[in-house]
This record gives structure tokens, sequence and C-alpha cells, in this order.
């Protein structure tokens, strides 16, 4: 029998990063650590503070950042890291991984960006979906986060997000959603910010009605750090743990048990999931050893298959080692692997570009060009010598850590201005540069592209932040990456500019047309690289397309089969990117949704048939009558291809065999709409009263149901009862 008291400490954390510690509880304590990019832990206890610095760290793999994980597009590929990363996870007794970060990229400017996948919802939950698979596989559970709607750093522990039902699910609840109903991942962590008013690790709605009623999820669910704001309203509604620990909030606690206003029963009821969990981790047993030079290996594979080509004029892939090269760019000998905060962690082995670079070529010079955002006289001119006496530049650019971090959200799409400055200068006087990024997001890059010869986008590759690169710039391997996002012109184009982050409340009702590609491509603007993009070495043809509707299977309810060709002499994948658009009329839709996708590996002058499967809930939309996700009969046309800008063939599907659309309407509503969507309201009407003339149908229900009263001498009980039966059909 557990004391009350002690029931009451065990809803919050004992320390940093560990729970469920009580001689009242049979079994070890319950340990949590970061890591959506490789775990970290600590070889010994720290102090509250200063448990991001490295020198506390045990070495661990770190792994390319979420954003370059998304940009492999490759789903067994991102397996493959849960599955190592939990077995670093049960080698230091970790029994619950603090990731993966599941929110979507709503602006470039966040500051978080790197520590997400995509844009996409789509794509978010298929990455997130393998990477909890992976880690869940080693007996170590993963923890989705920030649920929900944690899309800004400024104020992101006070800021209002104001959204609709639908949009909320479709778009930003959905890789939650997803992921919860395929791999029922052990733990969720909540966010900081409010929603609709309520905190989100408050929230009954969030925790109660959707993620316990609608989605059945019974794990744990934790708050992120510090983001309680009243302890006993976040017990009543959902919240399991409390962290960190100890709390400061027990006493408020048993104050509301004492007084009433908290039940033991509730108490008993938000530790049930805890017990379970503990019951889950109790018995897995540490793994004695780990291959962390294996584990490094697989570091590198994410990285090779992250980095985007996206310029290249014919320079690359560079078959001459003995030319002279220049490496210029700090970033070249002291790289930008990761993004901080959270995600820190000390690599077992980390790479430098400059020693591989060194290796590599025969004859090499370095200039510095920059130190952090800045430049001088002199660092200018060391560039420029190096420029002027090399045959090759290779420029070493992207975000700073002042830059770019957890905590805070960026100012601007650009370079540092000194960066900039450099590059000016040196290409002024050398015409052969490849620029080398590295950046969490999306960057405004007409001043690069319009000089340089080539430009990859290596986001934060981690440890393995230099032997992929070469192997790319070698031809040794052919670029595959493709972006999880769309890179604008700038970011005045951006659809959410001059209203992002702002002090106290963000809205998000049109984000369904209004985020990423979405807007993009259903307002036909321009954007600097589309989402899905990236550049090949290999020539990739696609022929024989072929698709198929089966319409009593929902798992392949639409076949696609065609043929990739790879008329080059260099092994190289081709991501097939299938999109789904609506033509139902009053339902708002984006032009196009990324619905498939499947990445391909082809042998030099390999030719390959591929079939893909596009399951029936890749035509879903969130209803909110029903509360779920169904399926409007319709017209549905898919459209196939390299990317959202460049697609080759398209197909129209109709479905009638599901849910006739109809939107959620109120008594305020035209009496055209019940003539649309509810024609049996519509026919009663005009059979017990009369034919409506055409302005008739454009005044609200309730006014002609009010004069109908009047007309025919219906009694307020029988009109009363008449108006109930029409709301619960309409759903009102």
């Amino acid at each position: 029998m557990i004391p009350l008291k002690e029931k009451v400490k065990l809803t919050s954390g004992q320390g940093n990063w560990h729970l469920f510690e009580s001689n009242h509880v049979e079994g070890r304590r319950i340990n949590v650590a970061d890591g959506p990019h490789g775990v970290r832990v600590y070889g010994k206890p720290v102090d509250d503070g200063d448990f991001l610095s490295q020198r506390h760290l045990a070495p661990t793999t770190l792994f390319p950042s979420a954003s370059a994980m998304a940009s492999t597009w490759n789903k067994s590929l991102i397996e493959e890291v849960g599955k190592t990363i939990g077995k670093e996870c049960r080698h230091h007794q970790v029994d619950v991984l603090l990731g993966p970060g599941i929110n979507l990229k709503r602006s470039p400017l966040g500051g978080r960006n790197f520590e997400y996948y995509s844009e996409d919802p789509y794509l978010t939950s298929e990455i997130g979906k393998h990477f909890v698979r992976g880690v869940q596989s080693e007996q170590v559970g993963a923890c989705i986060k920030h649920y929900g709607l944690n899309e800004q750093e400024t104020m992101r522990r006070f800021v209002d997000v104001k959204v609709d039902e639908r949009t909320m699910h479709e778009m930003y609840l959905y890789p939650f959603y997803k992921i919860i109903k395929s791999e029922n991942p052990w733990m969720i962590m909540s966010s900081y910010n409010r929603l609709n008013g309520e905190y989100a690790s408050e929230s009954s709605y969030l925790l109660q009605d959707v993620l316990r009623k609608q989605w059945g999820y019974d794990g744990v669910v934790v708050s992120d750090w510090g983001a309680i704001q009243d302890k006993v309203k976040s017990i009543k509604y959902g919240m399991n743990i409390d962290m960190p620990g100890p709390s400061s909030f027990e006493h408020e606690v048993m104050e509301a048990l004492e007084n009433g206003s908290l039940s033991e029963g509730e108490l008993d009821e938000s530790l049930k999931p805890v017990f379970e969990l503990h019951e889950k981790v109790k018995g897995i047993k540490r793994l004695e050893s780990i291959d962390l030079k294996s584990h490094h290996n697989v570091a590198k594979k994410v990285a090779k298959e992250a980095i985007v080509l996206l310029e290249n004029d014919g320079v690359l892939p560079l078959k001459n080692t003995q030319q002279k090269v220049g490496v210029i760019g700090g970033f070249a000998k002291a790289p930008r692997i990761n993004g901080g905060g959270s995600a820190t962690v000390k690599p077992f082995n980390q790479e430098i570009p400059y020693d591989e670079f060194a290796k590599t070529f025969d004859s090499i010079a370095y200039a510095q060009g920059y130190d952090e955002n800045d430049t001088s006289e002199k660092l200018l001119k060391d560039a420029v010598k190096v420029a002027k006496e090399s045959e090759v530049v290779f420029y070493f650019t992207g975000t700073t850590e002042s830059i770019e971090t957890e905590g805070k959200d960026r100012e601007h799409m650009s370079l540092p201005l000194g960066h900039l400055q450099v590059f000016e200068a040196i290409r002024k006087v050398n015409e052969n540069i490849i620029v080398i990024l590295s950046n969490g997001s999306a960057l405004d890059l007409r001043e690069l592209k319009t000089h340089a010869r080539a430009m990859l986008e290596s986001w934060f590759l981690g440890g393995a932040a230099a032997s992929a690169l070469v192997d790319i710039i070698l031809g040794h391997a052919n670029p595959s990456g493709r972006l999880q996002e769309t890179f604008p012109l700038k970011l005045e184009h951006t659809p959410h500019y001059g209203t992002f982050a702002p002090l106290e409340t963000v809205y998000y009702q049109h984000d369904l047309i209004m985020n990423g590609y979405r807007y993009y491509d259903t307002h036909d603007y321009e954007v600097l690289y589309p989402f899905g993009y990236g550049l090949s070495y290999a020539d990739i043809v696609y022929k024989d397309i072929h698709w198929t509707t089966n319409e009593s299977s929902k798992d392949a309810y639409v076949t696609l089969n065609l043929t990739l060709e790879n008329r080059s002499d260099i092994a190289a994948y081709e991501t097939v990117q299938i999109y789904v658009g609506s033509n139902i009329e009053h339902l708002i839709k984006p032009l196009q949704e990324l619905k498939a996708f499947e990445k391909v590996h082809l042998q030099a002058n390999e030719t390959k048939a591929v079939e893909i499967t596009i399951p029936l809930e890749a035509f879903e939309t969130y209803d909110e009558n029903r509360k779920g996700f169904v399926v409007y009969n319709g017209q549905y046309k898919l459209n196939v291809g390299r990317h959202s800008r460049e697609l080759y063939d398209a197909t129209v599907v109709a479905i009638n065999n599901q849910l006739d659309y109809s939107p959620k309407i109120t008594l305020d509503y035209p009496v055209k709409y019940l003539e649309l969507y509810f024609p049996a309201w519509f026919e009663y009407i005009e059979k017990n009263y009369r034919s409506l003339w055409w302005h008739e149908k454009e005044e609200p229900i309730w006014r002609v149901l009010d004069r109908y009263q009047r007309h025919e001498s219906i009694s307020d009980e029988s009109m009363d009862k008449l108006i109930q039966q029409l709301k619960e059909d309409i759903n009102v």
C-alpha cells in the first residue's frame, strides 16, 4: 500500500532525468534521456543549469539532425537509426528516449526547425513512425513531442495558438495520431504553449478528449520540462508525470486532496499508465556492449543520403583530386554539427571536413573567412588570396549558433552578413565555387545561386560530417537527398510573413492551404527550390506508368506501376512521390498533398519495375461532425513525379462508396446549404410550407423556419421539437 503523500511524489520526476523512484515501489527507477539525434547521457551527476555542457556527457553516436533524416526520404534507414539509438539507450539503461520531435515547420524562421522533420504532416508521420519503430524494437520507449502545435520558440511557454478543429487534426496533430495508431509510443510529451486559451499540459481537450478517448492512447503523458502551470488541473485532465523533479507543486496537490477538489481516485487514475510503464521496463536488462564504430557507419549512411544537391552545372562530381583546392570558411574546421539545446550530444566520433579534404586532395589551402557571423579586413584578404590561387574553391557557410538554435526563432532567412561578404569577395576572383551549407531550415540563397557552380545542402550532419561530403563530391555516392521543406525566394513570400512568432497569440486557422508547398502550389507562386526537390548525377527516366483502382481494398485502393530506367554509369536512388488533390465543391483543400512515396535504388544502367500502393486513407479528410477522419465521395486527382513541381503523369479516381461531404453548419447558415447537403430537410420545408423563392434560399435557416411557424400557426412546442431534430441531423 503506497501512502498518499508518496503517490503525490510519484506524479513528478525525482530528478532531471528519472522518475518513479520510491522505497514503496519494487524495482528500479525509470530513466529518460534527450535524444532526437542521439542519446544524451552523463558520465557523472551534473548541477541544474549545466546539463547541456559536453564536458559532462558520455560519448554516443551523433546522427544528422531531424531535418537531415527526413531529407533521406528513406523509411527503412530511419528505422535503422532508431534501432541504433535504441541499442545505445539500452547500454546506458535509458528506458525512454525523449524523441522524436514531430511538430511541423510552419515558417523557415522556426528556431527548432532543425529538430523537426518537415513542413508536411504525411512525410513527418512516415519518418517519425519508422524512427519510433526502430527505437522500440530494442525494448526502449520512444516519446513523441511536443503535443501539440508548438511550431515556434518565441514565447513558447506562453503563446496562445488559435486554431479550428479540422486544421488542428488534419495538419498539426496528424503525425501524433498516425504514429500513435501505428506504433503506440510508450510516452508522449506535452508542449509549453496554450491551445485556444488552455495550456497544452492542462488541456482536457488535448489530453482527454483527443488523446485518450478519440485515439485510445494508453501510454504515459509527460510534461515538457517546466511546462506545468497548475499541477492539480493537469492531474485531473490527464497529465501523468510533471518533469523535472522534485516538483514544487506537491503542497498544492496535498491541499487539493484535503479540500476535495482532487480525489485520490483521480490521483490513482493519473498514476496508472506510469505503473504499467514501470512493469514494462523494470525487468529489461542493460545491454552490456555496443559497437560505436558500426553505429558511426549508420550515421554516415544517413549523412550521405541526406545531402541535397541544389545546384550543379556539371562541376560535380569532381574527378581530379590533383588540382589546387581552396577550402574557405570556419565551418570546414569547426563544423556546425547540431542545433544545440536539448539535442546536444557528445559525439563518439566527430569527423572534420578540412581533415577529410586534406586526405583527399593533393594540394589544399585554407582560409577561415569569417569569425562566427562577422568577417574582417584580414580574414577577407586571406580568403581572397586562397581563392585566387586555387583551381576550385569549397566555401563552407550556414547558420551560426547565435542565429539558429532552440529557445529562439530566427530573425531572417539570410546567411550571416560576414559570410555573404566573404562569398562576394571570393567569387570576384574565382568562378569555380562549390558551396557547402550547414543549417537546419530553409535559407535565402539567391546571391549564392547566381554565382556558385554547385551547392550542397548538408544540414547539420552530426558526427559523420566529412566523409559523406567527400563521397558525394567525388561521385563515390550519388546525391539522393530531397528537400523536406520548400525554399522560398525570400522571407516576404512565406505564408506567415509578418505574423509568425507574435508575442501573445498566433492564428493557424487557414493553414490547410497556408503552409509550405500547400501554399506555394495552390497559389502557383514561384519558389527557389520546391518541396521534394533534389538533383542527381544520374539520368533516371519514368516510363510505362499505369494506375489501377481496386474499390474492395482499403490498403491498396489505387496501385501505381511504373518503370524506372537509369541511363547512367552510376548507381543512384530515385524518390518517387505521389500527390493527391480533391475536387469536392465547398471542401477547402490544397491543390495537392503528398500521400505516398518510395525511395528506389537502381544500379548503373539498370531498369526496374516499381509498384506503389495508395491506401484509401490517402483520400481522407478530418470531419468535425464525426470527430475523426473520413473519405468523402468525389473525384480525386493523383500525380506522380520527382517533386511537387515536376510531375509526369496523372489519373483521376472517382470515389462513390464512402460518405457524401456536408459542412458543419448552424441555423444561421443560408437555406441553400440545406438544399445542397441536407436535401431531405429542404424538401420537408417546401412540402409543408411552400416552394421558396431564390432570394429566400439566401436567408438564414432560422428565419425561414420562423416565417413557416407563423404562417402555419405551429405551436412553440412542435416547432422546438422540429428544430431539435433538425439540429441533430445537421450536427449542430
